[in-house]
């Protein structure tokens, strides 16, 4: 497997902005789980994890294309993004977004 830290570091601004979207809204889909069993009453601590790791993801891309991004900031957010997608069995597709980053 690719190393995803080096790999997204070294994407242009635009490229990495695309592959933080394409996380952000796999992410969205994936917190449908939360309306399996009801969607009247979805279940809360799913959604609010779902909701503050999207959050996390698309204020990063503000940071990226106004180039404020900090030090080691990508290695953070990389293995923020790779804990979830492990979570979810999607570790993969990560790689394979940075290989075809538009």
């Amino acid at each position: 497997m690719i190393d995803l830290s080096s790999s997204f570091s070294a994407l242009s601004p635009n490229q990495k902005a695309m592959f933080l979207a394409r996380v952000a809204h796999d992410a969205t889909v994936s917190a449908r789980a939360a309306y399996v069993r009801d969607y009247e009453h979805p279940e809360g601590v799913l959604l609010r994890k779902a909701n503050e790791f999207v959050h996390r993801v698309t204020g990063y891309i503000m940071h990226v294309l106004n180039g404020t991004e900090g030090d080691g900031q990508d290695a953070s957010v990389i293995a923020m993004i790779v804990e979830n997608a492990k979570a979810s069995g999607r570790e993969a597709q990560l790689a394979e977004w940075l290989r075809t980053p538009n």
